[in-house]
């Protein structure tokens, strides 16, 4: 019977991956427990779905981090084509990651000679600061953060050099566009083999952090990268930077909680209180203790102070974590609904006056939704190209009666 029972459950841990996920989450440190290196031994011992495991540490952006503990720690238990499968993608990364790390630095020199101040972030800066490594983290492009005051010139220096911008510009022409709900501006290199956003504020208006633009420049750390120092988000602001970015996205990758992960396992030690004060005063408590959850949830990492033990434990955050881990590792990518981000959002608002300016960001995202013309309006009713401006007027009548009269008189039939 027990051999039947074992026999069930194997089934039951294939067919839920519940085994080569737990194997993902184990993998995704530098540095492997003895309890959890046993439990990755046993795991290989099993049959691992290594199709479905490449796949979605690939869609969490943790691959480079899940190879790296294999090759290292368990690489006799590995299948030969596993192995070097996981050797070629270490390549192929570690020269990606090489290549963006050397043009971050040529970037912020050439912004410097320039007269620019420019605060790198994320990208190789963290891979280093959290990782010890750039090679263990994944990233794709480069983000650049510049004092308002110089946004402009910033812009303009990259495009007399030949960077394009591959989103819209327009908004910085106005009179105040420091008023803006936008953030950034995504740049192409003149190779068109390089990405860059350019930020002068780390997030937008109705998730954001008031600080970039005065404090946060006063009280910066500074990282050598390959070399070179170079300026860097201070440990607290960084880790509710951190925090703040993955709920924004509603926690899409697994990679950011790794983030955090080891951010905090990376320093000898961490002022909790004052930690939970800046939280506090930025109305963020709520989005720091969502991502201290899943950090804990995710890596049994013990949270040594009362305050942020209790705001952690709070019952919402449990929910929000079982919903997020369903998402980061289904089998295929799973689309969040604007309302689940509303939601989701909203839930982690703490002061009336951010949850009114998340409403108003909401409303004016249904309204360009429900007012913006697609292919569906164009291909029910095909307008003149001078007359296409009429679709701005017929597509809110095609939703009404999408999703109002159809339905309704869907139901009349079949009673």
């Amino acid at each position: 019977m027990f051999d039947k029972a074992s026999r069930n459950q194997q089934s039951l841990d294939r067919s839920n991956h519940s085994r080569d996920i737990q194997l993902i989450i184990d993998c995704c440190r530098t540095s492997v427990p003895k309890a959890v290196s046993a439990r990755i031994s046993a795991a290989l011992r099993e049959s691992i779905d290594w199709t479905f495991t490449f796949n979605v540490a690939r869609r969490n952006a943790v691959l480079p981090l899940l190879g790296r503990t294999l090759t290292r720690d368990f690489i006799e238990q590995l299948p030969t084509d596993i192995s070097r499968t996981i050797e070629s993608e270490q390549e192929r990364h570690l020269c990606h990651n090489l290549f963006l790390t050397g043009k971050l630095i040529e970037t912020v020199k050439f912004f410097r000679e320039n007269g620019v101040n420019v605060l790198p972030f994320k990208g190789p800066l963290l891979a280093v600061e959290a990782y010890g490594d750039p090679s263990y983290r994944m990233f794709n492009d480069l983000d650049i953060l510049v004092q308002p005051k110089q946004f402009r010139k910033a812009v303009d220096l990259l495009t007399k050099n030949g960077w394009k911008p591959l989103t819209s510009v327009g908004w910085l022409t106005k009179r105040n566009w420091n008023i803006s709900r936008k953030k950034d501006i995504y740049f192409v290199s003149p190779q068109r083999n390089l990405n860059l956003e350019l930020h002068w504020k780390l997030s937008g208006s109705h998730f954001g952090l008031p600080k970039e633009i005065n404090m946060l420049w006063e009280r910066l750390d500074a990282i050598t990268l390959a070399g070179a120092e170079l300026p860097a988000l201070g440990l607290y602001d960084l880790l509710i930077y951190l925090c703040l970015h993955g709920s924004r996205h509603s926690w899409e990758r697994f990679g950011w909680i790794c983030d955090i992960h080891q951010l905090l396992l990376s320093k000898t030690s961490i002022d909790w209180d004052r930690l939970f004060v800046e939280a506090k005063s930025l109305g963020s408590e709520k989005v720091v203790a969502l991502g201290l959850k899943l950090v804990k949830d995710f890596f049994e990492f013990e949270i040594p102070d009362g305050r942020w033990t209790m705001a952690v434990n709070d019952p919402i955050f449990a929910e929000m974590s079982r919903e997020i881990k369903g998402r980061l590792f289904s089998e295929e990518l799973s689309h969040i609904p604007i309302g689940n981000r509303y939601t989701d959002h909203l839930r982690l608002k703490e002061r009336s006056f951010d949850r009114l300016k998340l409403h108003f960001h909401y409303l004016a995202w249904y309204t360009r939704i429900i007012l913006t013309p697609n292919e569906a309006d164009r291909n029910v009713l095909a307008l003149p190209h001078a007359l296409e401006p009429l679709h701005y007027l017929t597509r809110p009548l095609r939703l009404f009666y999408k999703y109002a009269l159809r339905p309704r008189s869907g139901q009349s039939k079949s009673g």
